[in-house]
């Protein structure tokens, strides 16, 4: 009985080891196949196809390693903890390099073209965007808001209902004459246009006919221009493209960082 358990026990293994050789060799031809970025212009039908094949592909082979050896395909685990907690707290950097005979090797691979599925069907949408659509995009769509409209009022009415050095109501009114609205379109931001004034006196006047709050709105606003005659919206690409999750993760790991404009000059 105890010689039959023995050679059980090894035929199990050697079971286990071909199956898992196997299943690494079926995943390594995988992601050859589908482990590389699809083409810049690959459409949604294409790329779903792709997803479709990939994952009927990987649930054949998940299959054939159960049947022959009854278990599930083995999982990535940290040793520094128990029970379910050692599959719960493994590093992303070992997961991302999780062995081809794992669950998680296989997860990586359908995650990776699942995002250049969402990306493709997020172009097919921008491509059937229509101007309505863009228009509130662009109004939702804000880079510079230092003080704006709510801010003013709000300064304004601070002072018309101030019990000491308050101002009257006709003073409200040509105070807030002396303030404009940014012409670029992404910006929310009041600026004055006289000198004597209430509201903020150290922040420093731009000309009476100047349309915008600074000169990096201005070019902005020519630059946003000259994108609306070639894309047929004002936004910057990068307000409404897809990014994908290793781009995402690519710029967590270099700690890019993007530092706030000046918008107002103090005297």
């Amino acid at each position: 009985m105890k010689i039959e358990a023995t050679i059980l026990t090894v035929n199990n293994a050697i079971n286990l080891a071909q199956a898992r050789t196997e299943l690494n060799r079926t995943m390594l031809k995988l992601r050859t196949e589908y482990g590389y970025a699809p083409p810049k212009d690959v459409s949604y039908p294409e790329m779903k196809q792709r997803c479709s094949e990939l994952t009927k592909a990987i649930d054949i082979a998940m299959e054939l390693y159960v049947e022959s050896t009854g278990k599930l395909p083995e999982r990535m685990r940290n040793l520094g903890y128990v029970k379910l907690e050692a599959y719960a707290n493994v590093p992303d950097n070992r997961l991302k390099k999780a062995p081809l005979y794992t669950v998680e090797a296989a997860g990586n691979l359908l995650d990776f073209n699942a995002d250049y599925l969402i990306k493709a069907a997020h172009n097919a949408a921008i491509a059937n965007r229509t101007r309505k659509e863009w228009a509130r995009l662009e109004y939702e769509y804000v880079e510079r808001n230092d003080y704006n409209l709510r801010d003013l009022y709000d300064d304004l009415m601070e002072r018309l209902d101030a019990s000491e050095n308050f101002i009257t109501f006709e003073e409200y009114r040509e105070e807030r004459r002396k303030w404009k609205r940014c012409k670029y379109y992404a910006c929310d931001n009041y600026f004055p246009i006289a000198n004597e004034r209430i509201i903020r006196p150290h922040i420093k006047a731009r000309r009476i006919d100047a349309e915008y709050c600074c000169d990096e709105c201005k070019k902005s606003q020519e630059n946003a221009k000259v994108r609306y005659e070639k894309t047929g919206t004002y936004l910057p690409e990068y307000a409404y493209e897809y990014v994908l999750e290793e781009t995402i993760e690519r710029k967590e790991k270099n700690h890019i960082v993007i530092s706030p404009e000046k918008i107002f000059e103090n005297i």
